[in-house]
């Protein structure tokens, strides 16, 4: 388990794009694409939710808060224009406008109750985002976490990542998001019959799993784990040539396959 995050850190988040969404049609919109409900009070606590195909793999993972009359919507930096062209696709007889304003407002995450902000999951520990300009800022610099120390917090806690984990072959269920990012309870959006039927189904062909292992693997390597279930690697978290490295591995799913964070053990095959 990683140590607790001190409070008062607090992470810029320049791997984010980030876009806003106004006008009276907006929640309506924006339920109509994602697999969360836009419509609950997310000026208090920020969703994440996933922008699936027609067959229901996903596309895009997404946060999704609120404030003021706007809806706040970032996704990864390296698919700004995919997500953009994404949701104007569908912007049709909706009355909203969908502004990309990633240059314009720092997407800052922190661990401080004291300051503003909407409380919001992005690791292993729950945290506020806060949406800056850059010529006021009430954090302390040297409290800033590296948004790389950051990005590995979010590994460890199996949240997917394009184009790693998220390649558009993947169901929402395989990546765990079905726990998290998804409310089976709501109105209808792309992809949410096939993502229904495998929640009726109970289960999934392939799921996430931390994994170490003796030797050193490379990015989509083969493995196995001490069960006998085979997959590949999708990331490398931490390389370590004295202890063992860790990884993140999306493997077929058994019966016998754990439901945990603790790392397996796997082998190259």
């Amino acid at each position: 388990m990683s140590p607790k995050i001190p409070e008062g850190s607090w992470v810029r988040l320049k791997n984010r794009a980030l876009f806003r969404i106004s006008g009276p049609d907006r929640v309506r919109f924006l339920n109509g694409q994602v697999t969360n409900d836009v419509a609950g009070p997310l000026h208090e606590e920020a969703i994440a939710a996933c922008l699936c195909s027609l067959k229901g793999k996903v596309e895009f993972l997404v946060w999704i808060s609120a404030l003021g009359d706007d809806l706040f919507l970032d996704g990864q930096i390296d698919q700004r224009e995919e997500l953009a062209a994404r949701l104007d696709r569908y912007l049709i007889a909706d009355d909203c406008e969908i502004n990309d304003v990633t240059e314009g407002i720092d997407l800052i995450h922190h661990f401080d109750p004291n300051l503003a902000g909407v409380q919001s999951r992005r690791s292993d520990q729950k945290g506020f985002d806060l949406y800056l300009n850059s010529e006021a800022s009430p954090l302390k610099p040297t409290a800033e976490i590296p948004l790389e120390d950051f990005a590995t917090r979010q590994a460890l806690a199996l949240i997917p990542e394009y184009p790693n984990e998220i390649t558009g072959n993947e169901f929402p269920a395989e990546l765990g998001l079905d726990q998290w990012a998804v409310d089976f309870h709501k109105g209808c959006y792309l992809g949410q019959e096939v993502i229904s039927r495998i929640k009726s189904v109970g289960k999934v062909k392939r799921s996430l799993i931390l994994a170490h292992a003796e030797t050193q693997l490379q990015q989509d390597s083969k493995v196995r784990t001490d069960t006998g279930a085979e997959g590949r690697v999708t990331r490398l978290i931490r390389a370590n040539k004295k202890k063992k490295s860790l990884y993140i591995c999306l493997i077929k799913a058994t019966p016998e396959s754990p439901a945990s964070l603790a790392p397996q053990r796997v082998e190259a095959i």
